[in-house]
């Protein structure tokens, strides 16, 4: 059979460019055009996957950048599932086919894909990954994933698209289903780079749907308590500034250095029972330049 050698739009508008008695890395009459195709998480959609279950709202958008130019010669795309066992081994499967119309939200059924895949449901350790693939009208497929090359299209990941960088897959990882209410009551903070003074205990109390509140921070030298935020779509956490202990300047004799506060960002592992995150500090006179790492849990 002839080997296609597959090629995209820049490379194809950069070998036109070139002059015809110069050795071409490609023979340039067997170049298979491609069509570039972003996809991304539709955002408020969820970003993980929970062990065992097939229920939840995934959803993902594919759209052909404006970069990518004249895309007549293809027939259409397809979404390909690729699963990431725990023993680090791969399998595709392609999930929707005949994709003509772009933008285009799909809404994601786990239950299918997995059962597409020959498995009944996500399992703690798995990777499920989404990408294109591409079918021209001559038949040729043109795949967004192989075991060979992995994903495909990264050469384009500086393309930007609304502002963001050009995206090739859509990843979710499998984790323990998140139940707020397993972090109520007593926690140990094993790690705290501010006060460095642990292992120490905190308490922590559920005050809404997506919110934990932590008191006895800094080993209980923190007045007022820590609020996090629990973002359930993907298990991050974000922290607000807020001020920990109003009266910080005793700590170095200096009234500049009052209303020591936390912001940042994290992730709450509900396997563990956990929460790690980084925070920037500050006080009256300034911020401190150091990132702190914080971790709790059961």
């Amino acid at each position: 059979m002839k080997k296609i050698f597959l090629a995209f739009t820049i490379l194809s508008l950069l070998f036109s460019t070139q002059s015809c008695d110069k050795d071409l890395p490609y023979p340039i009459d067997e170049v298979t055009r491609g069509v570039v195709i972003d996809i991304v998480r539709v955002a408020g959609t969820d970003g993980v996957l929970s062990d065992g279950l097939t229920t939840g709202n995934y959803k993902v958008k594919l759209t052909i950048p404006e970069q990518q130019g004249d895309y007549s010669f293809m027939s259409h795309a397809q979404l390909l599932a690729v699963l990431q066992a725990t023993n680090g081994t791969y399998t595709s499967k392609v999930v929707v086919d005949n994709i003509t119309e772009f933008p285009k939200e799909i809404q994601i059924n786990v239950a299918d894909v997995y059962s597409k895949l020959g498995l009944n449901a996500p399992s703690l350790g798995e990777i499920l990954y989404f990408t294109v693939n591409v079918v021209l009208k001559n038949g040729s497929v043109i795949p967004g994933w192989t075991k060979e090359i992995g994903f495909n299209n990264k050469a384009f990941s500086g393309w930007l698209i609304d502002d963001r960088a050009y995206s090739y897959n859509v990843r979710y990882a499998v984790a323990c289903p998140l139940v707020l209410d397993d972090f109520v009551g007593t926690c140990t903070v094993t790690l705290d780079e501010w006060w460095g003074e642990t292992p120490y205990e905190v308490t922590v109390t559920k005050t809404s749907a997506t919110e934990l509140t932590i008191s006895g921070m800094c080993n209980g030298a923190c007045s007022n308590n820590l609020v996090i935020k629990v973002d359930p779509t993907d298990h991050s956490i974000s922290i607000a500034k807020q001020v920990l202990e109003p009266n910080s300047g005793d700590w170095w004799g200096n009234s500049a250095y009052n209303n020591f506060s936390l912001a940042g960002s994290g992730t709450i592992n509900s396997c563990e029972t956990s929460i790690s995150f980084g925070a920037t500090a500050s006080v009256d006179a300034g911020s401190f330049s150091t990132e702190y790492l914080f971790k709790l849990g059961k």
